[in-house]
């Protein structure tokens, strides 16, 4: 039985590929072996895995059927109705609205998506950078970097890139209005960390102003916004250099994961906890409190050489919560259906916050040789010395825009 707490929606793309690096040696590339790491990472510290449904036939593969049949992975079956959901997409803030997939995804059932999570071939290059994007820039213009490519059709990659990261703003609502935390794909995770750090600055004053009556602690926005992100970074186990260390040959792999998650329990104990009393906290210091101390104990927990994700909070749009959204009245923005709750509904929602947590590239750069000799041994490819260097520079631009 998992924990509701440390439950976490992911895509199909990562279900599909990871095991597709598994199932079809031959085709494997760095971007298909990173879709196999966020898998594994995802099986070892989260509770659950619930795959987002879509039209997609995914073919079965000894990965993914061992995580259903461990209990670990499973379709998404999503507690709100499509007409409340839509109604939950019309009131959302307007960054959302505007990064969002259309009103097609939250009206449309699942069976009628087309290829709804399909990573087009050619938006991503060798080193799992996407092609149409600018990762020199700061992490706040990545999504002015989306409006852009609606503009650019002749740049390689363009539509098909802004398709897919619009998809992942769709997901990241479907994650919170249900109550789940959200693991998206490596290459959407510094755009879903932009995303929430736009859309929480964008919300008025007021709003914060009223969460901090609430909380009865005097904060300014500035404050509340970089309280509310949280935007941690968190020490995890070295999930795929262990695994793969173990693995003789691909058909041992699910076996050597599902060892590996076994030692590691203490550690998803530790991170549900850390949510739990996240939630629970009313004040702010106590949470600071909190975060350092978790820190401390998943570090510990994840035993010699952890590697690293990010953190970060969403807002609460659970089922509570968009019952008030959803509810046939006029159309009120996000905001003011918040401005309008009572101080102690506006208190339980604000802790309420689900989380992202996000794949670090950056942190796999100090293995990278191991990670390339493990790649040699097992599926008998050899990452050229270029694909390498390609790699590292961008793992270190995902570094200064994730940190």
């Amino acid at each position: 039985m998992t924990s509701s707490g440390n439950v976490a929606l992911v895509t199909r793309t990562l279900v599909h590929n990871g095991s597709r690096a598994m199932e079809d040696p031959g085709s494997l590339d760095l971007p298909s072996f990173l879709d196999l790491c966020s898998l594994m990472e995802s099986s070892v510290i989260l509770d659950g895995l619930r795959a987002i449904d879509s039209s997609d036939v995914v073919p079965s593969s000894a990965l993914s059927a061992s995580l259903e049949a461990e209990g670990l992975l499973a379709v998404f079956r999503p507690v709100l109705s499509q007409a409340d959901l839509f109604r939950v997409a019309l009131r959302l803030p307007e960054v959302l609205t505007q990064q969002g997939p259309g009103d097609e995804f939250w009206t449309a059932p699942a069976e009628q998506r087309p290829n709804e999570d399909d990573r087009p071939q050619g938006i991503i290059d060798e080193s799992g950078a996407l092609r149409a994007v600018d990762y020199s820039e700061r992490i706040s213009d990545l999504q002015a970097q989306l409006a852009q490519l609606a503009h650019l059709p002749s740049l390689q990659g363009g539509g098909d890139t802004r398709a897919r990261l619009q998809r992942s703003v769709g997901y990241l609502v479907v994650a919170a209005a249900n109550g789940l935390d959200y693991f998206p794909d490596f290459d959407r995770a510094p755009f879903v960390q932009s995303l929430l750090d736009k859309t929480y600055y964008s919300l008025p004053l007021q709003l914060y102003q009223r969460v901090a009556d609430a909380l009865d602690e005097p904060l300014g926005k500035g404050e509340l916004v970089a309280e509310w992100t949280l935007r941690t970074q968190i020490p995890i186990p070295p999930v795929s250099a262990l695994v793969l260390s173990r693995v003789r040959s691909l058909d041992e792999l699910p076996e050597r994961l599902l060892e590996v998650r076994s030692e590691f329990a203490k550690y998803r104990r530790r991170f549900a906890e850390f949510k739990t009393e996240l939630q629970a906290a009313d004040r702010v210091a106590e949470r600071v409190k909190l975060q350092r101390r978790y820190r401390q104990l998943l570090d510990s927990a994840s035993g010699p050489q952890p590697e690293m994700v990010s953190a970060q909070e969403m807002l609460n749009l659970a089922e509570k919560v968009v019952q008030v959204a959803a509810a046939p009245v006029l159309p009120q923005s996000y905001s003011a259906l918040l401005l309008s709750q009572p101080l102690d509904w506006i208190r339980r929602w604000w802790r309420n916050r689900p989380i992202a947590v996000l794949f670090r590239l950056d942190s796999k750069l100090p293995r990278i040789s191991e990670y390339q000799g493990l790649i040699e041994r097992i599926w008998g490819v050899q990452v050229s010395d270029q694909i390498v260097a390609q790699y590292a520079a961008h793992a270190a631009s995902i570094r200064r825009l994730m940190t």
